[in-house]
């Protein structure tokens, strides 16, 4: 073989094999990710209960993304006769992670896996529109919807109806698009300690108002002890407005 020949042969011959070993690896990394039959049924579960609890939380343009990580897959995952059995108590309470028990069978299932369920959560929730010191009261002017990513541990505690921020302020800075949280809110005290406040009973279909005076501080929605300027009783209540105290419960 002449020297020029050679020469094209060996390179021929050196990119068929780098073809097909590139060919090779790429096959092997697709096998080495692509999800089992379990992990696909499980990820499809996890979406629908996210999605589910959306619809009751009212959550609007959701996206939901799971992970599946199997930890005790071996010697496990035989094939099952019947549907797979799903099991994530704390689902509701954290969403994005959570331990997810995977069992073929009911009563006494055949196998029973591990598992840990890391979702990406996409949604629409309040947002700062401003820059909010701490002390800032947040009105429609400073706060906004817009589209959020929650990634996988981060706290459900996001709130998804501006009306509920309202008035509330803020107790350390927020920077402008970051979510607003139950846990740098705080509702502001509408009724003091000793005030006067107008109590209004509901009995059998009547309101009923009297005077009373505040036991306690709190502030719209919060439960409070009062006592009935007349009476003398001690209630419970749910703070209305700055003046007004429900009535729930006669102790």
């Amino acid at each position: 073989m002449k020297p020029a020949k050679r020469k094209v042969f060996f390179r021929f011959t050196r990119l068929v094999l780098l073809s097909l070993l590139m060919g090779g690896v790429a096959g092997f990394q697709q096998h080495a990710v692509a999800a089992s039959p379990i992990e696909l049924q499980a990820s499809q579960w996890v979406k629908t209960q996210i999605e589910l609890l959306g619809q009751q939380q009212t959550w609007s343009l959701l996206q939901v993304t799971p992970n599946i990580k199997l930890f005790n897959l071996k010697g496990r995952a035989s094939t099952c006769g019947t549907p797979l059995q799903f099991i994530a108590p704390s689902l509701t309470q954290s969403p994005t992670r959570f331990p997810l028990t995977i069992q073929c069978g009911t009563a006494n299932p055949t196998w029973i896996i591990r598992a840990q369920a890391d979702v990406e959560i996409r949604l629409t929730a309040v947002v700062a529109a401003e820059l909010l010191p701490p002390g800032t009261v947040v009105t429609a002017e400073n706060s906004k919807l817009a589209p959020i990513l929650l990634t996988p541990a981060m706290r459900m505690n996001v709130i998804v109806d501006p009306n509920d921020v309202l008035q509330m302020t803020v107790k350390r800075t927020i920077a402008e698009n970051q979510p607003l949280s139950t846990l740098v809110l705080s509702t502001p005290r509408l009724i003091s300690r000793n005030q006067p406040v107008t109590l209004v009973i509901e009995q059998q279909g009547l309101a009923l108002a009297t005077s009373g005076i505040a036991l306690q501080n709190g502030g719209k929605g919060a439960t409070i002890r009062v006592k009935n300027s007349r009476s003398g009783r001690v209630l419970s209540g749910t703070v209305i407005d700055s003046q007004q105290v429900m009535i729930r419960a006669i102790e």
